[in-house]
């Protein structure tokens, strides 16, 4: 997967016929292991020093970094992936590893040195459009996939 902007938040002015004088605007950009939080405010930078230039300001630009989470990917064995994988297959489901994004909790989980997933549910279309769905009628698969992994993992 290649890495994603989004942009979280937009926030500026008191009114809606008020011209503001700042403007605060929160991407997120989701890092992979050959695009890194480097590479991110890289682009970041380059795109304000852009925009700078060609709309110049009674100010610079400030960029603030909040939060960077690790890029992460888990090996084939690694639980608690390897043992929803392995469930899905027992219920006759064909999954493979991805990477989910924009963002998880498991990038963050991985700053900490655990290892966590992420994205495994019922078939959807659309995620985080004005036209997400989710196909419900998978959920009853879904859930045995989740009991027979946490079973499993707890020896039972």
């Amino acid at each position: 997967m290649s890495p994603k902007l989004s942009v979280t938040a937009l926030h500026g002015g008191q009114g809606f016929s008020v011209t503001p004088d700042r403007v605060d605007i929160n991407v997120d950009i989701r890092t992979t292991p050959g695009f890194d939080a480097h590479d991110a405010e890289t682009l970041v930078r380059k795109a304000v020093a852009e925009l700078d230039a060609e709309l110049p300001a009674p100010a610079p630009t400030e960029i603030t970094p909040v939060a960077v989470w690790p890029p992460f990917r888990l090996t084939e064995d690694e639980q608690p992936a390897a043992a929803l994988r392995s469930a899905a297959r027992a219920a006759g489901l064909t999954v493979r590893a991805k990477t989910a994004g924009p963002s998880s909790i498991g990038d963050l989980l991985a700053g900490e040195c655990i290892a966590a997933t992420a994205g495994f549910g019922v078939p959807y279309e659309g995620v985080h459009g004005l036209d997400e769905r989710a196909h419900l009628a998978g959920l009853p698969t879904v859930y045995a996939v989740y009991q027979r992994a946490v079973l499993g993992l707890l020896g039972g």
